[in-house]
């Protein structure tokens, strides 16, 4: 038995003593290489896994042993080995994530560890006792580490099985704390569910408008001016002393812009890389940020943007007025 076989028993051990599997249910995956990847086989029982269970199989999803079935979750696993940069992939379900799947159309952690973690999560609809349109799964692990599949089950990926393991840990207790504070609250109007829909807009959204080359100086003009001319963002500011500095930059063309923040007022922007703090990622990633695809602290845990200059810690003192102005920010359309 190799060290990756060794790993799949153990983490398959481990979320069968977390509960977040039982019976025959949920399957695991991981690369092996470019072209060939280790899974577990049809009726697997995680918790209880031995070298017989695991199947090696290659690109296409057919087992290289003739005397071993893979599970039938493979192409889906393939799928997101195709669409995404997963190492490994954890496909359990957990039984409260699975209850208020039934019910919900996304979910929004309401603790700040989870809310950088994991950020909200799409709830997939589902109808077949196996993934037969992984695509709407891929699509969102493009932009989410974790996903739910409504009353399926949930699939979250990693650069290892550790990696998608705690992600899953983390969403299913996320969950069962949303669960207590709805016990709790009993006839108190409920929160919103989400700060966005699943088509990407925000609630702030109005639709219409200008759309703007990204980082252009048009682009970041109404970046200022949406910013400023919110109350509440200058609020948040105030109360936090946002005085500071943010470059963004992009990577295609070294494009950078620094924005100065003033008591919670952006009173500069500059054509330069010469801010305090530096974010830098790939055009994609801002886009995406910038059309409400995934959150810009949630992208930036993630290294899909990378904090390249000043400390994280610093960053998020300021965290309230920085997420109402990327809130923002995502109303203005870009091209």
């Amino acid at each position: 038995m190799d060290k990756l076989e060794s790993e799949m028993i153990r983490w398959g051990k481990l979320l069968f003593e977390r509960r977040l599997i039982s019976g025959w249910g949920g399957n695991l995956s991981c690369r092996l290489g470019k072209n060939r990847f280790l899974i577990t086989g049809q009726h697997a029982p995680l918790g209880f896994l031995t070298s017989k269970d695991l199947v090696r199989i290659n690109q296409d999803g057919r087992a290289l042993a003739k005397d071993r079935k893979a599970s039938s979750e493979t192409p889906m696993h393939m799928a997101v080995y195709a669409g995404t940069d997963a190492q490994a992939i954890v496909h359990v379900h957990p039984s409260m994530v699975l209850a208020f799947s039934l019910t919900h159309e996304s979910f929004l952690p309401v603790s700040f560890e989870e809310k950088y973690t994991i950020g909200e999560v799409p709830i997939i609809s589902q109808d077949t006792p196996t993934v037969t349109q992984p695509e709407k799964v891929v699509e969102e692990l493009k932009y989410h580490p974790v996903v739910i599949i409504k009353g399926h089950g949930t699939v979250a990926i990693g650069k290892n099985f550790q990696e998608a393991f705690l992600l899953t840990d983390l969403l299913e207790e996320a969950v069962h704390c949303q669960f207590f504070e709805e016990s709790i609250a009993g006839d108190r109007p409920a929160r919103p569910a989400a700060s966005q829909s699943r088509n990407g807009k925000t609630a702030l959204q109005a639709g219409g408008g200008s759309r703007y080359p990204l980082f252009s100086q048009e682009h970041m003009n109404a970046l200022v001016n949406g910013a400023n001319g919110d109350a509440d963002f200058r609020k948040y500011g105030g109360e936090t002393n946002l005085s500071t500095s943010l470059t963004l930059h992009m990577e295609e063309g070294n494009a950078s812009w620094t924005v100065r923040f003033v008591n919670g007022e952006i009173t500069g922007l500059d054509p330069r890389d010469a801010g305090d703090f530096l974010i830098s990622g790939k055009a994609d990633w801002w886009k995406a940020v910038f059309s409400n695809r995934i959150d810009a602290f949630l992208a930036t845990q993630q290294g899909k943007l990378k904090l390249k200059r000043g400390e994280l810690a610093q960053l998020s003192r300021w965290y309230k007025p920085f997420q109402r102005a990327f809130a923002i920010w995502q109303t203005i359309p870009v091209q």
